[in-house]
């Protein structure tokens, strides 16, 4: 098939690859006459990417891989709905750190949608690379977008050396609290313990990593300047605290104050564990 990849940087270039010695055509940020579209560009840039190419996109299947909520603070189906409603929109989402995806290393993720996904799978699998499927729109993008900002937490208590028991109570109150949020907004809640959430968080990433250098003392000021650290996690902290007049979200109001406020790790673990 002739597959488009629009943001072809770290994870985009190892899902092409992947693809490739399976005798698809990759397009490298261009649409062309491509019957797939993978999205990988970081979550703040989606939309407007997608947008700046509305005048090529007509039938084709979307896959998005960029992990986060639209700038607006919706999700991206929502918005992608809305805007290509002739194209059928998927989610590829999982644990699958790009240089071991390169490097032929065991992989699964998760592709999420409606109909035609079946087939889809089909063309994605092979070599190192298998998927599993899922009806949970929702889920599997709440629990991709809100895993990089736990994972930022879970690093953030590494970095000040709080051992990893703190680490640990850490990572299950974080999955309990992205379940509050999916659950509110529709999504399975099972869905939370798969690959997408669960799965994902596990990896040593590279959220996780900056919350690490924060945690060593180092200001997200400073940090945010290179760009081997991701900011979707940040934007996704702020956006999702958003909700907080809605539900309760105080596990993110810990990080933002951690992040923003230099609240110390250990008084933010305390304050965590007054809510148990």
């Amino acid at each position: 098939m002739k597959i488009s990849i629009l943001g072809y940087g770290i994870f985009g270039s190892a899902l092409g690859d992947v693809l490739s010695p399976r005798g698809h055509t990759i397009y490298k940020e261009e649409i062309k006459d491509s019957e797939i579209i993978l999205m990988a560009t970081p979550s703040y840039a989606l939309t407007e990417v997608l947008l700046s190419h509305k005048s090529e996109i007509t039938n084709q299947k979307i896959i998005i891989c960029s992990k986060g909520f639209d700038n607006n603070g919706e999700l991206f189906s929502k918005v992608l709905e809305r805007e290509f409603p002739n194209s059928q929109i998927y989610f590829l989402y999982g644990p699958a750190l790009a240089d071991e995806l390169k490097t032929g290393v065991f992989t699964v993720m998760v592709l999420a949608g409606g109909e035609g996904k079946e087939e889809l799978k089909k063309e994605l699998e092979g070599g190192n690379l298998f998927v599993e499927l899922s009806d949970d729109v929702v889920g599997v993008q709440v629990g991709a977008a809100l895993k990089n900002t736990v994972a930022i937490f879970v690093g953030l208590v590494e970095g000040a050396g709080l051992g990893e028991n703190s680490q640990a109570f850490v990572y299950a109150k974080g999955l309990e609290e992205i379940r509050k949020v999916g659950v509110y907004l529709g999504a399975n809640p099972d869905t939370f313990l798969g690959l997408t959430c669960a799965g994902d968080l596990f990896l040593k990433s590279r959220n996780r990593g900056l919350g690490v250098e924060i945690g060593k003392g180092r200001s997200f000021e400073e940090i945010s300047k290179q760009p081997i650290y991701p900011k979707e996690g940040v934007d996704t902290l702020n956006i999702v605290l958003k909700m907080d007049n809605k539900i309760n979200l105080d596990y993110f109001k810990l990080i933002h104050s951690i992040i923003y406020e230099k609240m110390p790790e250990k008084e933010a673990l305390e304050k965590l564990v007054e809510k148990i």
